[in-house]
């Protein structure tokens, strides 16, 4: 099995580029090249690189980003695409087909003529792991917090690959 060592990788994380500030006199921010303020790199990815809404579904979606990302890179759709679809993707092969479209869409990963089997991760695939990686959160199941039980569900998964 493939290895994603982004530590020897030489990977300049994503949003390397953001420039930290303080507002007022503690509020710390991350400034993006349009003068745009995000609290976290994370939410500059998922608000102005992906350009989607900034609501509650984030942190589980940049999750399955990541682990996505992740097993591609250890070319895990190659070795168990069962079990990548079974574990990340609730075992729909549709949602599975659908998200390796999308990331070939946003230039995370390059393919050939078939993007199941041939799909790699771009420059800016691993651009984008690496700091997805490197801000990987600690999530404990938290029954108030749907999306927070959703993200402990995907890392779940994401070891049940690797693991399987």
């Amino acid at each position: 099995m493939a290895q994603c060592d982004l530590t020897l990788a030489n990977i300049r994380p994503w949003g390397a580029s953001l420039r930290p500030v303080t507002i007022g006199r503690s509020t710390e921010k991350l400034e993006d090249p349009a003068g745009r303020f995000w609290d976290s790199v994370r939410d500059c990815l998922w608000g102005a690189h992906l350009d989607m809404c900034m609501c509650e579904d984030q942190d589980d979606q940049l999750e399955l980003l990541r682990a996505t990302l992740r097993c591609i890179a250890e070319d895990m759709h190659r070795i168990d695409p069962d079990a990548m679809v079974e574990h990340l993707f609730d075992g729909s092969l549709m949602f599975f087909r659908h998200y390796l479209l999308t990331l070939g869409h946003h230039q995370f990963v390059e393919h050939e003529a078939v993007v199941f089997k041939h799909a790699q991760l771009s420059p800016l695939g691993w651009s984008v792991l690496a700091m997805l990686e490197a801000t990987k959160p600690v999530i404990i199941e938290n029954r108030a917090d749907p999306a927070a039980d959703r993200a402990a569900a995907i890392q779940r998964g994401e070891n049940r690959i690797h693991i399987d």
